[in-house]
């Protein structure tokens, strides 16, 4: 359970996953959002509308008398108002049917891995997603074994034409190349920012040692292969072991 207002407004980027969350609610005010995850809850609809509470109130007198009074609230429910999403994560929940989304004009990752989607119908309402949606997840989902790969990838197509990425596999292998450095291939390709950071890191370590051995190469050219002239140090080292071999 969301509780409405508990979040910062100005949220960008948003990681509700695997928190048995049931019901997509109390986000209304998180208008700025761009990345939501709410992979491995337990959410069966994206789709939005209202869940309408009863409150009994029970009141008592000074002549101890008891009241009772009934009043009903109601909280919005879905992401109607989160517009400007682009990446959306709802891994490992119990959905079965793609709605709700046709607000989200800007929508270009969306992953519906080990969900309960059976037909290639209930993801009829994509078509409002037609001109952003580029990435797309369904692996893990009931439809795979239904339809098999091959009518999956031309129902989503027709709907999608300009998805580049289906089950994590480039769709085009010559556009997936081009977007590789992209924030949307990494995120359709599985690519984690720490696992990127990772490799990032171990590519900057490879780089600055090959870089010292080029160096250390052109100087050795440089002399005509050669040594090249020492520094002070050592010199001073080489001195201090010349030093020792003569007393030896």
């Amino acid at each position: 359970h969301i509780t409405p207002g508990s979040l910062p407004k100005s949220l960008h980027t948003l990681n509700l996953s695997r928190n048995k969350i049931v019901t997509i609610e109390g986000l209304r005010e998180l208008t700025r959002l761009r990345v939501l995850d709410l992979s491995y809850n337990r959410i069966s609809r994206i789709g939005h509308g209202r869940i309408c509470y009863i409150i009994v109130i029970i009141t008592v007198s000074p002549l101890h008398l008891v009241q009772q009074s009934t009043k009903t609230a109601s909280v919005v429910t879905g992401l109607s108002n989160c517009t400007i999403i682009k990446e959306l994560y709802l891994a490992g929940n119990k959905i079965s049917d793609v709605e709700g989304l046709h607000r989200l004009l800007k929508l270009t990752v969306l992953d519906l891995s080990f969900n309960k989607i059976t037909t290639a119908k209930a993801l009829g309402q994509l078509v409002a997603n037609y001109s952003t949606l580029v990435a797309l997840n369904l692996l893990g989902n009931p439809i795979q074994t239904n339809l098999g790969e091959d009518h999956i990838r031309k129902a989503v197509c027709s709907l999608l034409p300009k998805l580049a990425y289906l089950n994590k596999q480039p769709i085009k292998p010559v556009r997936a190349r081009e977007a590789a450095t992209d924030s949307v291939a990494k995120a359709a390709l599985g690519n984690g920012s720490w696992s990127s950071r990772r490799s990032a890191t171990r590519r900057s370590s490879q780089g600055s040692s090959s870089l010292k051995g080029r160096a250390a190469i052109q100087r050795f050219s440089s002399t005509g292969g050669r040594p090249s002239k020492l520094s002070g140090r050592d010199k001073h080292s080489r001195s201090g072991n010349e030093r020792l071999s003569m007393r030896r």
